[in-house]
């Protein structure tokens, strides 16, 4: 039985816009990073690697969108863990460098040194000392091979998000806390071979606000950040 002619133009007609969905999506998920945005490269441990843990193992070459701040009493006060689920901006964990910031906000590109806290992304002395306050950091790491367990050891002062190219990979949200090195292991990450996107999101209360960020490999070897020149 031949279907009606109306039936076969709205199947076609849906097929059509399906595909331009798929187009769409496949457009606006960039695969690298801007023509102004650094990616620095992973350098896998060899086998034989010592486990020993330096500077140059952290991600410190961050784009930061920023600051977004709220009231104290906005979420319930006290630990105010809510403030990690607020979207201070649309699609944050597809950020990228190029969204427009929202009046009172910023991108700006930074360096971090570490300073006497090896490792440590200084957001407080960043953004000059304000609190109840969020930043969104964006990093682009390019990796020579894929990596599908590798693990990230991160701190936060006081809460945490993380995507990597788009996805979701861990929240801390339980109460305030001091960031120190190492405090959440996330384990059974896949890096792909090129460059990967990494969506920091951390949000502080009060007091210190700062975050650290490092990789390894499925073994606990530490991997290499090397700053692309």
């Amino acid at each position: 039985m031949k279907k009606p002619a109306c039936m076969c133009l709205l199947a076609a007609l849906a097929a059509c816009l399906a595909g331009l969905a798929a187009g769409c999506a496949a457009v606006g998920e960039r695969k690298g990073p801007p023509p102004t945005v650094a990616c620095d490269d992973l350098v896998p441990p060899a086998a034989e690697a010592a486990p020993g843990v330096t500077g140059k193992h952290f991600v410190m070459n961050w784009m930061l969108l920023g600051p977004f701040t709220f009231k104290e009493e906005d979420f319930g006060g006290g630990h105010q863990q809510a403030a990690i689920d607020k979207e201070f901006m649309p699609g944050e964990g597809r950020l990228d460098g190029t969204q427009k910031p929202p009046p009172g906000a910023a991108w700006r590109s930074m360096r971090f040194t570490g300073g006497d806290h090896m490792g440590m992304i200084d957001l407080d002395a960043f953004y000059g000392g304000i609190e109840h306050a969020a930043a969104y950091a964006v990093a682009w790491l390019d990796c020579p091979q894929d990596m599908p367990s590798a693990r990230l050891l991160v701190g936060s002062d006081d809460y945490i998000r993380i995507w990597v190219n788009g996805k979701l990979v861990h929240t801390y949200n339980k109460e305030r806390r001091p960031g120190e090195q190492d405090q959440d292991a996330i384990a059974g990450v896949m890096l792909r071979k090129g460059p990967n996107r990494i969506v920091v999101k951390c949000v502080d209360v009060v007091l210190g606000w700062n975050f650290y960020f490092r990789l390894t490999d499925g073994q606990g070897r530490p991997i290499f950040v090397r700053p692309k020149l």
